[in-house]
C-alpha cells in the first residue's frame, strides 16, 4: 500500500512538472508586426524591429529601423535610434551592453548589468552585439531577466512575454520667442501667443496678444485678433472650431474641419476654446492634423518654423475709405468705395476668383450680387496702383 501512495506521488509531481514545462518553457518571445510600427529610423529596402523590455514595471517598446546595405550589425541599429531619440540610450562596456534607458518625462526605464543576453527573431543571440549582424526581417530583442522566463537553463535561453507596444515618434513642438513677434493685439502686462499651423503648404504663423486681467479665454484672444486683422478668421459653436483662415492677395489658407484638439505649451489642451483659459506666457497651437506628427494616443504636434505674422495687411488705410453695406448679406451687398479707376475682386476662403470688376469714376456705390453664393466668409478686395483695401464680406 506504501508503495502505491509513492509511485502516485511519483506520477502527480511528474505530470505536474510536464505541465509547469509545457506551459512556461513552450512559451514564445512576444513581438510586433513591422506594420505596426509607429516609429522608423532610417532609410532604405531592408527593415528591422528592434525591441527592449524593461522591468518595474513589465514594458516592452518597439522601434524599426531601415537600411539599404545587405545586412548590418546589432550596434548600429542601436546607435542610430539613440542619436535619432534622446528618449533612448544605451551603455556598453568591453563584456557589451551595460544598460538600456528610455525616458519620455512619465516613463523611466533603466536595464542596469551585463546585458549580453537578447534574442534575434525568438532566438539566444550568439554573439555579442557589437558583431552579430542581422538582415532584412530581423526582430532583435534585449530583457530585463528578471521578467524574463527562461526556456532552456542549460544555455541561458529566456523570453519576454510582455506585449510589445510601438514607441511614438519623438517630435518637438515648434514654438517662437515672443521678441520675435511682429504683431501684438490688446494691451496689458500680460502676453500669450497665438500661432496656427496649415497644411497646404505647411506653413505657420504666429500672432502676439496682451491683455490685463489674470487669465483670458482661448476664445478671447482669437476674437480680438480677428477683429483686428482682417487676413486672420475662425468659425466656431460651443466647444467646436470649423475653420481658422488666413487670406492675403498671395496665401489662402484654410483649416476645415473640427479641430478641437489644439496644444498650449506644446501640451494637449483638455478643454474647449471657449472655456480653456491662458495666462501670462502660455503659447496656443492650433493645427491641421495632415503635417503634424502624433506623439501619444490624441497628442499631436507640429515641427514647422513658427512665423511671425507682420504687423499690418501692407494696405494704405488713410487712402482709401470703403464699406459693404449691407453685411452680413442675402442676395447682394453695396460696395462704397472712394477710389478713381479701381480693380475689384471677390474672393472665398480657398482664393477662389468669384467676381471681378473696374470701378467707374463717379465714385458711386456698385451692386455685387451674392444670391448664387453659398453661406460663408468671402473677401472684397480693392485695389488700384496706390493703395489696396480687403474687406471680410459674410453671407447668410
Amino acid at each position: 500500500m506504501l508503495m502505491r501512495i509513492k509511485n502516485f506521488t511519483l506520477l502527480f509531481l511528474m505530470g505536474f512538472f510536464g505541465l509547469f514545462t509545457t506551459n512556461v518553457f513552450a512559451q514564445e518571445d512576444a513581438t510586433i508586426d513591422p506594420a505596426n510600427i509607429r516609429y522608423w529610423i532610417g532609410e532604405g529596402e531592408n527593415e528591422v524591429v528592434f525591441i527592449v523590455n524593461w522591468n518595474e514595471p513589465d514594458t516592452a517598446l518597439a522601434w524599426g529601423y531601415r537600411f539599404n546595405e545587405e545586412t548590418l550589425i546589432v550596434k548600429e541599429v542601436m546607435e542610430a535610434i539613440a542619436e535619432t531619440d534622446p528618449r533612448f540610450a544605451f551603455e556598453a562596456g568591453s563584456w557589451g551592453v551595460t544598460n538600456i534607458t528610455f525616458n519620455n518625462g512619465t516613463l523611466d526605464l533603466s536595464l542596469a548589468g551585463m546585458w549580453w543576453m537578447y534574442n534575434v527573431n525568438g532566438i539566444t543571440a550568439g554573439l555579442g552585439f557589437d558583431t552579430k549582424t542581422v538582415a532584412n526581417g530581423d526582430v532583435i530583442k534585449f530583457g530585463d531577466e528578471s521578467c524574463g522566463i527562461i526556456t532552456d537553463p542549460d544555455n541561458f535561453v529566456y523570453v519576454w512575454v510582455k506585449e510589445v507596444v510601438a514607441v511614438y515618434p519623438y517630435a518637438v513642438e515648434a514654438k517662437i520667442d515672443p521678441s520675435d513677434i511682429h504683431y501684438w493685439i490688446g494691451e496689458g502686462a500680460n502676453e500669450a501667443i497665438l500661432a496656427v499651423n496649415w497644411a497646404e503648404p505647411n506653413v505657420c504663423y504666429a500672432w502676439g496678444y496682451r491683455f490685463d486681467g489674470e487669465s483670458v479665454t482661448v476664445k478671447d484672444m482669437m476674437d480680438a485678433i480677428a477683429a483686428a486683422d482682417i487676413r486672420f478668421d475662425y468659425q466656431g459653436g460651443t466647444g467646436m472650431m470649423y475653420d481658422i483662415t488666413y487670406n492675403t492677395d498671395e496665401e489662402h489658407l484654410a483649416l476645415t474641419g473640427l479641430y478641437w484638439m489644439y496644444n498650449i505649451n506644446g501640451a494637449m489642451a483638455w478643454f474647449s476654446y471657449d472655456e480653456q483659459t491662458i495666462v501670462h506666457g502660455d503659447f496656443v497651437k492650433f493645427g491641421d492634423i495632415d503635417c503634424a506628427t502624433e506623439i501619444a494616443e490624441w497628442t499631436y504636434v507640429w515641427t514647422a518654423p513658427v512665423l511671425p505674422v507682420t504687423d499690418n495687411t501692407g494696405v494704405d488705410e488713410t487712402s482709401m475709405a470703403m464699406s459693404l453695406y449691407p453685411n452680413p448679406a442675402t442676395s447682394y451687398t453695396m460696395l462704397d468705395v472712394q477710389m478713381d479707376q479701381a480693380t475689384v475682386t471677390v474672393t472665398d476662403l480657398q482664393g477662389r476668383v468669384l467676381n471681378s470688376f473696374v470701378t467707374t469714376q463717379n465714385n458711386e456705390p456698385v451692386r455685387i450680387e451674392t444670391a448664387n453664393y453659398e453661406a460663408g466668409v468671402y473677401f472684397v478686395t480693392v485695389k488700384n496702383a496706390d493703395a489696396r483695401h480687403t474687406l471680410k464680406l459674410i453671407v447668410k
